[in-house]
């Protein structure tokens, strides 16, 4: 396997906020330009071609009472992303109703192992790897990272709340800070696309001492504001470049939760990844985190994960 050394990316810099042990935030307003989810993502809605990949592991939380009364069920209340049960290899979609864009991942059992960070809950957590750090020829523009509804944020009953997530990233002690960025978007019916909602913070989480050598704690945040929305953008940079990062246990909500959103939840149709999809990613190849620098996972996870 290849092994690769990180160059440095440049970053816009924006307003920063100190994350400690407690659960803090503080919101700045801003406009951004960039579309979540574009007409060049995988997120292109298609006939089933493939089989959906293994959901991470969802657990329901603060349930809404709706689900007493609605007489067919359907999707309801809170839930959290712990990535336990899916299987090793790049985050095809969609994992509970939530699509994660190109860099997102499940490190092979080989190199859980030697992982910095432990999940924060459960046996796995979720890794990003900016697709421009294995290879200068990528474009820099899928650097950011995506989690939202994909196909589905035409569809009002699909809009959600989030509420949190645990995070970490590839930083040393003595570099201080991991800072995350994220921008809240929703879809915009009259231009048929998603936009920024002009919610946009920045959480500036401690590294980790002991990063690379192990026994690193992700850091809990809890987001607020971030509600009746179609996706989130994250961008993460420590200093001037980018890095990869970590995450487990995201935290999201249904914003509607009323019956015949819930309904039109559980009715929507299968969404599975695109084969060229599949296809794309097995010819530029899977990237993952290790001590000694970036490792091309080998093909076979790419198959079996789908």
């Amino acid at each position: 396997m290849a092994t690769l050394t990180l160059p440095n990316r440049r970053v816009m810099r924006r307003q920063q906020e100190l994350v400690t042990s407690e659960f803090a935030w503080d919101n700045s307003s801003s406009a951004l330009s960039v579309p979540a989810f574009s007409t060049q993502s995988p997120f292109t809605p298609v006939l089933p071609s493939v089989t959906d990949s293994v959901p991470p592991q969802a657990s329901f939380v603060d349930g809404s009472d709706s689900s007493l009364i609605c007489p067919t069920g359907g999707k309801i209340g809170n839930f959290t992303l712990d990535f336990d049960e899916t299987k090793p290899g790049p985050l095809f979609n969609p994992s509970r109703d939530i699509w994660f864009s190109q860099g997102f991942l499940i490190a092979p059992p080989s190199a859980q192992t030697s992982q910095s960070y432990n999940p924060s809950s459960g046996g796995q957590l979720v890794e990003f790897v900016p697709p421009s750090l294995p290879s200068s020829s990528h474009s820099s523009v899928g650097d950011t990272a995506e989690i939202g509804v994909g196909p589905n944020a035409p569809n009002h009953c699909f809009r959600f709340d989030f509420q949190g997530a645990s995070l970490g990233c590839a930083a040393e002690g003595a570099e201080n800070w991991c800072e995350f960025e994220v921008s809240a978007y929703r879809y915009n019916d009259v231009l048929g696309r998603e936009e920024s909602i002009a919610w946009s913070e920045t959480k500036r989480i401690p590294a980790c001492p002991s990063f690379p050598h192990g026994n690193c704690r992700l850091t809990p945040v809890l987001f607020d504001g971030y509600a009746n929305i179609t996706s989130i953008l994250i961008n993460l940079r420590v200093g001037a470049e980018l890095r990869v990062w970590w995450g487990d246990d995201f935290k999201f909500g249904w914003s509607d939760n009323g019956c015949e959103a819930a309904a039109c939840r559980a009715n929507a149709v299968p969404q599975p990844t695109k084969r060229e999809v599949i296809e794309s990613a097995a010819r530029r190849g899977v990237w993952h985190w290790t001590p000694s620098g970036l490792k091309r996972m080998d093909d076979e996870y790419i198959w079996e994960s789908v």
